[in-house]
């Protein structure tokens, strides 16, 4: 059986690039790899949206981004099920400035890779 990690955010080197999960969908919406506890809060949340691998010796195993948002509605999913997840692995690593001020408002600027412009 395969360990899981046990780093939070906290013990990130911020300097290190982020890993996507490889079963992420191409996209500025993604799951980092190798940190998913398994909590399965994120796929509730957006079920269209995202997807979990659950064989622990599989090493893709975690939840998943299986589709890019395009609409509003989806958006709204994936911006709460970003929120519902414990340990900020759900991530937005676009620039466009209006979903990164809506991340920001919703107390998510953690969760992206490029500031707000």
């Amino acid at each position: 059986m395969t360990n899981l990690p046990t780093l939070s955010n906290d013990d990130r080197n911020e300097e290190v690039p982020r890993q996507r999960n490889p079963l992420n969908a191409p996209g500025p919406f993604y799951v980092e790899a190798n940190f998913c506890l398994a909590c399965c809060l994120p796929e509730g949340e957006a079920p269209d949206l995202l997807g979990f691998e659950g064989d622990l010796d599989n090493p893709r195993f975690g939840c998943f981004f299986k589709k890019q948002p395009e609409t509003p509605e989806e958006l709204d999913r994936a911006f709460s099920a970003m929120h519902s997840n414990c340990i900020d692995t759900l991530r937005y690593g676009g620039e466009d400035a209006a979903i990164l001020r809506r991340l920001q408002k919703l107390g998510l600027e953690d969760q992206c890779d490029h500031p707000l412009p």
